[in-house]
């Protein structure tokens, strides 16, 4: 007997709009597949593809999955549903898993925030070098010794922002890592510069890049790998990375559905890096879950059996 397949499509507005280096979000969409096993098992994959102005993959997306609902299973016919089809397979769906308890998450920065110690992920690169290194540099002077930063410039620094920026923030060790500072075309020598930067360096977009398994396999130990669940093309890639106990990987959020967060939070079990599982963005939301805006997330933090509840809200 044929698992029951079904997609449906999550719209979730931001509490206020998000804004970063490539522009401002007001509201996320995803696509979701459910898939039903005879043995009464469930399973959810997301894929979150839509960026800034990017109907047209939404409408790709949609295609694939009635396709995938059809029973047409030529993976290689699939190319935005492969990260949700990699989540349908995965273990962490499995009821029977040991309940544990997440690293304390980084938090994204905002004005009114105080903390006294953990890890703030900041985005940069939001306006002139000139008004925004200064800023920033008299912000880390402030914080306490107890906390970390990662700063992300969504690829919109060139090498020499890069080099500037480094050399002002050399000698602050409360610097993680600054996460994807440059663009498509630098992605090889991002990597190369990676061994003599002051500041440890963090792949993000990069990582997506890469056209086969063993280009990522291949990447250095010393650089920190962020990794978005939703936008990974292959989970079983993902899982060999994570058995490499050198490496540095930490799971970030993509703006998931709730459905696509429960996976992260699941996945985020498996690292000891402070997960980037901030979701305060859509604390207030119809159809939110209580158990993922704890300050502690536990894992799993919403059961199978919820998931499915609202699923079948969505769907009536």
């Amino acid at each position: 007997m044929k698992a029951k397949r079904s997609h449906l499509i999550f719209r979730q507005p931001f509490r206020k709009p998000f804004h970063s280096a490539k522009g401002v979000w007001e509201e996320r969409t995803s696509l979701v597949l459910r898939q039903d096993g005879s043995d009464g098992c469930v399973f959810f994959g997301e894929v979150a593809p839509l960026q800034i102005r990017s109907d047209w993959i939404l409408k790709r997306a949609i295609q694939e999955a009635k396709q995938w609902c059809e029973y047409k299973d030529d993976f290689d016919e699939f190319e935005i549903l492969r990260p949700a089809l990699s989540s349908l397979k995965s273990s962490i769906w499995k009821e029977k898993q040991v309940c544990s308890t997440l690293p304390e998450t980084a938090r994204i920065w905002a004005m009114n925030q105080s903390l006294s110690h953990g890890v703030i992920k900041r985005k940069i690169g939001l306006c002139s070098m000139n008004e925004e290194l200064p800023e920033v540099l008299a912000w880390l002077d402030s914080l306490p010794e107890e906390i970390k930063v990662r700063l992300d410039p969504n690829e919109s620094f060139s090498r020499n922002d890069l080099l500037k920026w480094t050399d002002a923030l050399g000698g602050r060790s409360c610097i993680q890592f600054i996460e994807q500072p440059t663009g498509m075309k630098d992605d090889d020598w991002l990597i190369e510069h990676s061994f003599d930067s002051p500041i440890p360096i963090a792949l993000d977009e990069a990582l997506l890049r890469m056209e086969s398994p063993e280009d990522l396999y291949q990447i250095p130990r010393n650089l920190f790998l962020v990794i978005k669940p939703v936008l990974f093309k292959d989970w079983d890639v993902l899982y060999a990375l994570l058995a490499d106990s050198e490496r540095k990987i930490i799971f970030s959020t993509a703006f998931e559905s709730p459905f696509g967060y429960e996976a992260l939070v699941r996945l985020s079990s498996r690292t000891h890096l402070a997960p980037g599982l901030e979701r305060s963005c859509f604390d207030g939301n119809t159809h939110e879950f209580a158990e993922h805006h704890v300050p502690s997330l536990s894992c799993p933090a919403v059961s199978n059996r919820k998931l499915s509840h609202l699923w079948n809200l969505l769907v009536k």
